[in-house]
Order: structure tokens, then sequence, then C-alpha cells
């Protein structure tokens, strides 16, 4: 009997699948937040009676090292609904809690050398803007907004707090957020939401959603939702931060060849005050007003010695201009950007310029996003500059835009700049990324003066097993914005890459593969020969469940210079064409280690001489309190027209006595500009959004027979600085 049962046992299995598959499969119900009338003690402990009483976010799983494994530890997340708030508890859990790692404190330490946790908020449930919240054991405050799923804005600071508390079994959180640090509409009564912890111990990432390869924390289409929000009350009517300042400069010096000093200004003082106020103009739209800015607490550039034709780029660090920015992104970052906000406000070598005002307003209406930027500048330059920027949503999160700029200064006078572009990502088989981009582009330098144009398109599969990007760029050489970045004019440029990224069936060592078939950036003149060409390979490279990495990276480069031009003083490069080879090695060790090491090094011929590049960086971390980081490079490069060595070294050193209360020491040396210079902060949050700063910088010349002058500065300053904030 049991012989003749068994095929037709078979065949009702193998039917099985067939019939349910025409049937919705029922879906667990969606987590609920818990409203309560009640706020929440901030203190990590999570022991009030409501958080008994909330839905148990559970079903964790990781994305690496096993993609859908489970995870090493457990980890629970509840959500509660306060007046003051959303409140964010997290029990993770923990065999070997004394042994956590926990060496960040600092405001905006990115904590991934830490066991953290970190969250990501869509209130508009849009699945195209969120903000991100991410905070370890020690309770130190990170947080960012997002951009698209490969990167996000992490200048954004949003007003929120939270608190830790260590048990015998693990760790656990409170995060406070604010209402009004949200954007919701005012019938929400659910929300986008993801959930990361990572578990540095086993280089472990662990999701609620997005936990494919291919998907991740940034992946927004699969979120998650959270169900029953109250009525949410509306957003403030405004928030406001003003501030008083107070500085102290000494006598600025410059110093001749031989070390004879000349006095150039005399010591001052100054008191300034200023305001920033943020209005929403709609639940989804934000009006952001500054009056008489000053950004002394904003970190000051990176020393680079230049060994190319072509200009450098710097970040920007001045808040009112990195908060929203990525609305006005537009063009090839570092490349062909039409807006470069440095060039509002800092004049040439970085020298701030007085700005009266300015006005930003960025947001959603409808399916559109939105931003409007205007300042006005004073000094030598008395400019009014404006730039409009507007996205419309197309194929889930997708978007065909326009951009605008305009400036009036007296060298550029009605400079304007404008451009369509689109950007279309698809996703295919539920996790494999695809993304068309491209813009078509137009400046006028000034009033009457010919236009340029810049197209491009781009086509990007970047994914966990491979990434393939093609890209072409035509810059006309009329094409210069005036609010803008343009790295080299009068090109077509083709770049791209083709990588692989195998992983091994038994990845008990190698996490990856990491084969770089070709990478390539060929730049010719419109009409005429090449210019510039890279192509690179990397045969081997590897990186390991540990967090470490090794790669072998050889090359090609090519180089026709029209024109001499200066490596360094005293060393030119000829006009000509120049081909050379390369080859460098590359190590960086993991950042979950107390102290962490990278080199590499670069080697072969340069133009038509040798050049040698060596880095080295040692990093130190001392659990809670201290982190120190080293960084040096040099360039030793001999060419028939001259030989020279080219150092940089740079120090980094942050105390925090807590999450609120943090120093940080930065200084650098080079010995092309002979200079070394000193930046160093405190910075003591008083509230959330309230700040103490405490900034002196200073500049000595490092190039003197007689040694560095230590008493007599370049240049020096003192700033404190206290921000205020309320909400109306």
């Amino acid at each position: 009997m049991r012989n003749r049962l068994h095929p037709l046992v078979v065949a009702l299995l193998a039917a099985l699948p067939s019939t349910l598959a025409g049937q919705a499969v029922p879906a667990a119900p969606a987590p609920r937040v818990r409203p309560t009338g009640t706020n929440v003690r901030l203190d990590g402990k999570l022991d009030e009676p409501d958080w008994a009483l909330a839905d148990s976010i559970t079903d964790f799983r990781t994305k690496e090292p096993t993609e859908g494994g489970t995870p090493s530890e457990r980890t629970v997340v509840r959500l509660l609904a306060t007046p003051a708030g959303l409140v964010v508890g997290w029990w993770n859990y923990d065999h070997d809690v004394a042994n956590r790692f926990r060496s960040q404190l600092r405001r905006d330490a990115e904590l991934r050398s830490d066991d953290y946790v970190s969250m990501m908020i869509d209130g508009l449930s849009d699945k195209r803007s969120a903000f991100y919240f991410r905070t370890n054991s020690n309770g130190a405050l990170w947080d960012g907004e997002h951009v698209n799923f490969e990167s996000g804005n992490e200048e954004w600071d949003g007003i929120w707090d939270a608190r830790t508390a260590v048990q015998a079994d693990g760790w656990t959180v409170e995060m406070l957020i604010p209402w009004a640090t949200l954007r919701y509409p005012k019938d929400v009564s659910t929300m986008g939401m993801n959930f990361r912890r990572f578990l540095p111990r086993t280089n472990e990432e662990v999701l609620w959603r997005a936990w494919k390869r291919g998907q991740g924390y940034r992946f927004l289409e699969e979120e998650g939702t959270i169900v029953g929000f109250p009525a949410l009350p509306p957003r403030a009517r405004a928030e406001l931060r003003p501030f008083v300042l107070g500085e102290g400069t000494l006598r600025e010096r410059s110093f001749d060849a031989n070390g004879v000093e000349t006095i150039g200004a005399d010591p001052a003082s100054r008191f300034a005050t200023g305001l920033d106020v943020k209005v929403p103009v709609t639940n989804t739209l934000t009006a952001d007003l500054t009056v008489l800015p000053d950004f002394a607490q904003a970190e000051v550039d990176r020393q680079v010695v230049n060994l190319t034709r072509f200009p450098l780029f710097f970040p920007e660090q001045r808040p009112f201009f990195t908060e929203g920015s990525a609305i006005f992104s537009f063009g090839r970052p570092q490349q062909s950007q039409m807006f470069y906000s440095r060039r509002i406000g800092l004049g040439s070598g970085g020298a701030p310029v007085e700005l009266p005002f300015g006005a930003r307003v960025q947001g959603r209406v409808g399916s559109n996003q939105l931003g409007l930027l205007a300042v006005r500048t004073g000094d030598s330059e008395q400019a009014t500059d404006l730039v409009a920027r507007v996205r419309h949503d197309v194929l889930g999160r997708g978007y065909v835009g326009a951009m605008a700029t305009y400036s009036d200064r007296e060298a550029r006078p009605g400079a304007v700049a404008g451009g369509l572009d689109v950007e279309l990502p698809f996703i295919l088989r539920g996790r494999e990324n695809l993304v068309f981009a491209g813009n078509a582009a137009w400046s006028r330098d000034s009033s009457g003066a010919p236009a340029g144009a810049h197209y491009r398109f781009v086509a990007d599969y970047p994914n966990d097993k491979a990434d393939v990007v093609f890209r072409f760029d035509r810059i006309e050489a009329g094409y210069n914005p005036a609010l803008g970045f343009v790295s080299q004019g009068g090109i077509d440029r083709y770049a791209g890459q083709f990588s692989l990224f195998p992983r091994p069936k038994r990845a008990r060592v190698i996490r990856r593969f990491e084969f770089s078939l070709l990478n390539y950036d060929i730049v010719q003149r419109i009409g005429g020969p090449l210019d510039n060409a890279s192509f690179s390979m990397r045969p081997i490279g590897v990186q390991f469940q540990s967090g470490d990495q090794l790669n072998l990276t050889v090359q090609r480069r090519f180089d026709g210079p029209t024109a001499d031009f200066t490596l360094v003083p005293g060393t030119m490069v000829a006009a000509g064409n120049y081909w050379w080879n390369q080859v460098g090695l590359q190590y960086s060790g993991s950042n979950v280690r107390a102290w962490a090491v990278g080199a590499s090094v670069v080697t072969g011929r340069f133009y038509d001489g040798d050049r040698t590049d060596l880095s080295l960086s040692y990093k130190l971390r001392l659990q809670p309190h201290v982190e120190l980081n080293l960084d040096w490079s040099r360039n030793d490069v001999s060419l028939p027209a001259g030989a020279f060595v080219a150092n940089t070294l740079r120090f980094r050193g942050d105390y925090a006595a807590s999450p609120r209360l943090t120093a940080t020491a930065f200084l650098q040396f080079d010995d092309q500009s002979d200079r070394a210079a000193v930046n160093a902060r405190v910075r003591w949050t008083t509230s959330p959004g309230s700040d103490l700063y405490v900034v002196w910088n200073s500049t000595w010349p490092t190039g003197l027979d007689r040694g560095i002058p230590w008493d007599r500065p370049l240049r020096g300053g003192l700033v404190a600085k206290y921000v205020r904030f309320f909400r109306l």
C-alpha cells in the first residue's frame, strides 16, 4: 500500500507550489507604533510601562557575511509616539557585552568601528526621501539625509537625541526624534522605516528589510512600513538659531626667503551676531534664512600638493550650504558641476567674503522636489547669486529635472547657466540596479559673451557581483558656469569601468574578490587629438572577512599638455605627448580594531622621468574617549627638468568627555607651501541644537633657515561662538 501511495503523494506535493502561485500569500501584519500621552524619560533604560505594550520588530537578517542569514545576536526594536516625538527603543542582546566596541563619542563620527544601531525614516513614504539616525553604545550621534541608493548627505544635522544603557545581556538605546525634525503629510498614518545593526566582532551587518545583496540600507524600495500613527502635530511655526561671536586675531606676518619678517595687519578683535531661521512653508517644504552668517566652526580645508595641470576640488564645509545640498547636484561631481557652492562667499585662496543675507527653500510639492537659493555677498564682490532647481518624479525613483543659476558680479555681470537632466534607475530581478542618466546644459560667462554647452550620458550597473559603467561628457570651451566647477573644457570625455566581485563558496577568510578588468578615462580635445588618458586594471583585489583589504593596480597614463606648466616651483613640464606606466599596491586595515594601519606604494614612470608615491596612515582608538589619526604621504619625482620630494603630514586627535563635549585638534604640514597649520575646536552641546564652539586657528612658516618661529605665526585667531536653538 505504501508503494502505491508514494507516487500520488509526490504528485500532490509537486502540484502544491503551482496551486499556491496564483494566490496571494498573507503578509505579516505591519508593526504598529504605540501612541502614548506621556513622554519618555530619555535614559536608555526602557523601563516605562508603554515599552512592554508596543509591537516588537525582531525579524532581522544578515546582509553580510551571509545574505539572509540568522544574526549571531538578537535585536528587538519598538516604537512609541509621544507628545515630544517618535521614541525608538532598541534591545541589542550581546553574549559578550563587556567587549563591545565603543571608541567613538564625537558628534557626526561615522561610528563604523563600533557596535552601532541605525534607523531610516521615510516620513513621506515616497521611497525617495529619508533621514538617517545612528548611535553607538556610548550614545554618540550621527545623522544624514538620503540622496540615492548609493550615497547620502552626511552634512545634515537634525535636532534629536539618544541615550544608552548597558545590562548584563546587552545594551539598550532610546532615540528621541522630535516631530518637527521629520517631514510628513498632514494626514500621515504610516511611515517607511528600516533598522540596521552592525556587530564589528563578526563584521556582521544586520537589517530588518532590504538585506539582499544589491539592496542595502539605502534601498528605499524595500523599506518596511510602520502603521498606527495618531494625528501628529503640525510643524513648528519657526525654528530660530541666533548666535553671538567674539574673535581676537594676532598680528599678521610674512617672511621672505631670508627669514626677514614683515608686519601686515595689527592685532584686532570683533564681535558679531547673526541669525538662522527655518520656517515651514508647508509640511513638506521648508524655507531657511540666514542673516550675517559666520562659519567659524567649519573645518578647515586639507592641504594638498597638486601635481597635475588641473584645478583641485575642495569639498564644502559651511553648514548653510551643506544642508540640503543634494537637490542642487547637476552634472558630473568634481568635474563639470553647474553649481559649486564654494563660488559663493569664498574669494581666492578660500578667504571668506561677507555674506549679509542668504535664503534657501527646499522640499517637496506633490511629485516635484524643489530647491531655491539666493545669497547676497558684500565686500568687494557686491553680488547677488541665484540658483533654482526642480526635479519631477518619474518611474519609481527616477526624475527629470531642470536647473538654472545667475550671478551679477562686477567681473562677470549677467553670468547665467541652465540645463535639463534625467536619471532613470531600474531594478532587475528584484535586486539588481541599472541606472541611465544624462544632462544637457548651457552657460554664458557674462552679458554678451558666447555660450558653451555640456552634454552628458551615463549608463551604470552597480551591483554586488559586478559594477559596469559607461560615461560620456562633451564640455565645450565656452561652458564655464560662474557658480560652477569645470575641471577642463573644450573636450570629449569617455570614461567607465568593468569590475567583478566574485565571492568564494566557503567564505571563511575572504569575503569577496574585487577585480577591475578595465577602468578608463579618455579625454580628447573637441575636433582634435588626445589630451589626457588613464587606463588601469586591478588583477588582485581582496576584501577579507576581518575588514582588511588588499589591492594590486597597474596603470597606463597619457598627458599631452599644449603649453609648459609648473609642477612645483622650479620644476616645469614642457609641452608635448607623454605615455607612462605605473604599478601600485594598497593595503587598508580593518576599522574594527583598536588600531588600524593603511599603506600604499605607487611607482613607475612620470612624464619623461620617474615617480614613486608612498602613503602611510595609522589610527588608534582608546575606548571610549580618544581617537588619534596620523597620515603621511610622500611624492618622490625625478624629471630631466628637476627633481623634488613633496611630503604632506596630517594629524588629527579627538578627545570626548561625553557625546556632548568634544575637542578636536587638526595639524597639517607640507613642504611645498612651506606651511604648518593647526585648527583646534571644542564643541559643547548644551541642549539639542544649541552649541558652544571655541576655535583656534594658526599658521606658521616652515621653510626658513632659522627654523619655525613658533612665537611669531603668520596669522592666528581665537573664536568663541554660541548658537541657541528654540522653536516657536
